[in-house]
């Protein structure tokens, strides 16, 4: 637990900047090329990712094309052109459909978007109806699902997916699907982040990590989880966009930062959940004075920013281990840019985590000292 990997990946950039993504990282130049690490006789090594899934997950898609139908920006900005095309082929004719209506509905009632869509396209199985789960109603599900609109909801998505031959549209993408496969298992492939996630959380078992790709997602990303007795899967579900006039199906190593605070989320935000009440004074300090940074980047409050705060440093310390040194620059630019301007100080703070595992061997038993600090923190701002 104590070591730590000398491994630093180079990724080298083709000097153009990128400031359009939402989320995290060194976004901000536009990257093209991620050398594997070399060994000491410099064959390259190309180590086996097998402990994340990488996949396309029909679930996803069907949830997001329907709030996409209901208008949800989100799940219509920033998606491949031929994507957007097959989708409007084949299901463009639904729009008036009772599932897009009642997802508008909720859109407007409950707020349903980004994360909440998601979040319920993993609570569900492949014939798209409830996961069950040992608790009565499955407490990682976003709460803004309430039980009965629920299983209206599902009812409805289950008529359009069999009126919309979705199964048949979903076939029919297997080609650029395993596109965006091939390309992302060649970028995370020397990165071996399932260990770093267990070495860094101090965890004894990742769960079961699934890196899916959101071709209806676009510049969108989220971190969703579902647990069970048995299961515990982590989601870092990461928008397939366009980086070139010709829609090229491509995972960019520019990608990796997102993937990794959308895994991170799963590890942060428990830990998170249970001191909020410690931390949401340091929380409205910092949500009053950044408010309108914070809202226009879709955090609408206080609790949000707290959870953002403990992911975002616990991926500048994958940055800082992980990858060359400039790009932890890049990085920072780009968290002062998102109105996160104290990312820099709490990831630094962290340094006495990584550096004291003997006294504090899990990112949980060592969270009290961060709580401290961010109040601390947010008093003297």
């Amino acid at each position: 637990m104590n070591g730590k990997s000398n491994l630093k990946v180079s990724i080298v950039p083709n000097g153009k900047t990128l400031l359009k993504s939402l989320t995290i990282a060194f976004y901000i130049v536009c990257l093209s090329v991620c050398p594997l690490a070399r060994s000491g006789d410099g064959q390259v090594q190309q180590p086996e990712n097998q402990k994340i899934d990488i996949s396309v997950d029909p679930r996803v898609e069907l949830m997001g094309i329907v709030f996409r139908l209901a208008g949800n920006p989100e799940f219509n900005d920033g998606t491949l052109r031929p994507y957007v095309n097959a989708i409007e082929r084949h299901l463009g004719d639904f729009d008036n459909h009772p599932v897009v209506k009642m997802a508008a509905e909720l859109r407007l009632k409950r707020s349903m978007s980004c994360d909440g869509p998601m979040s319920l396209a993993v609570h569900i199985d492949r014939d798209y109806r409830l996961r069950k789960t040992s608790e009565q109603w499955p407490s990682n599900l976003d709460s803004r699902w309430h039980k009965h609109e629920t299983a209206e909801f599902l009812q409805k998505l289950r008529q359009f997916a069999a009126e919309t031959k979705f199964d048949e549209f979903f076939r029919a993408q297997g080609g650029i699907y395993e596109e965006g496969m091939r390309s992302c298992r060649e970028v995370m492939a020397p990165l071996n982040l399932s260990d770093w996630l267990v070495e860094f959380f101090g965890v004894k078992d990742c769960g079961q990590l699934k890196l899916v790709l959101g071709f209806v997602n676009g510049f969108s990303n989220y971190g969703v989880r579902f647990t069970t007795d048995q299961i515990a899967e982590k989601y870092a579900i990461v928008g397939m966009r366009p980086f070139d006039p010709a829609n090229t199906v491509i995972f960019r190593p520019m990608q990796i930062g997102t993937t990794v605070h959308e895994f991170c989320h799963s590890f942060a935000n428990p830990v998170v959940e249970k001191h909020l009440e410690q931390l949401r004074p340091a929380g409205e300090r910092l949500f009053a004075a950044h408010e309108s940074t914070m809202r226009m980047m879709g955090y609408q409050k206080a609790d949000s920013i707290l959870y953002e705060t403990a992911v975002r440093a616990c991926v500048m310390c994958f940055v800082r281990e992980k990858l060359e040194p400039m790009y932890l620059g890049y990085f920072l630019e780009y968290e002062v840019k998102a109105g996160f301007d104290w990312i820099e100080d709490a990831g630094n703070f962290l340094n006495n985590y990584e550096d004291n595992r003997d006294p504090y061997p899990t990112f949980e038993s060592f969270f009290p000292e961060f709580v401290d600090f961010l109040n601390d923190y947010a008093a003297k701002s």
